[in-house]
């Protein structure tokens, strides 16, 4: 007689394939950026002329800098440049993470809940 699996052999099966896509797809999107971090790097390098940068985004030109420095900085201190589609994917990956961490305490908790034997009143 074969033997049959059961619904949560099958339930295991489709989330050991849903961790190992989730797996593959976050190792080669940190692969990429560290690769193409490390080619920027090299490129750094390889350039002779090592001037200094003096402009950034981020302070302002027009304002005194230790107006903008602090935990809440004044209004006008910021930039556009700011956020973007990284810290949109960073955010998406921390509420991914908190969700699956909490479904996976509530499964563990209905587990748990489940193979108790119930008490009776009359032992």
């Amino acid at each position: 007689m074969p033997n049959q699996r059961s619904a949560k052999d099958h339930r295991k099966e489709k989330l050991r394939r849903i961790a190992t896509v989730a797996v593959s797809i976050i190792a080669s999107v940190t692969l990429l950026s560290v690769g193409s971090a490390v080619i920027a790097a090299e490129d750094d390098l390889d350039n002779s002329d090592m001037s200094t940068v003096t402009y950034n985004d981020f302070i302002p030109e027009e304002r005194d800098l230790s107006d903008c420095i602090s935990a809440i900085p004044k209004p006008g201190c910021g930039s556009s440049a700011k956020g973007g589609w990284r810290q949109m994917l960073v955010l998406g990956l921390v509420v991914t993470g908190l969700g699956f961490i909490g479904w996976r305490v509530v499964a563990g908790a209905r587990k748990n809940l489940s193979t108790q034997s119930p008490h009776t009143d009359g032992e």
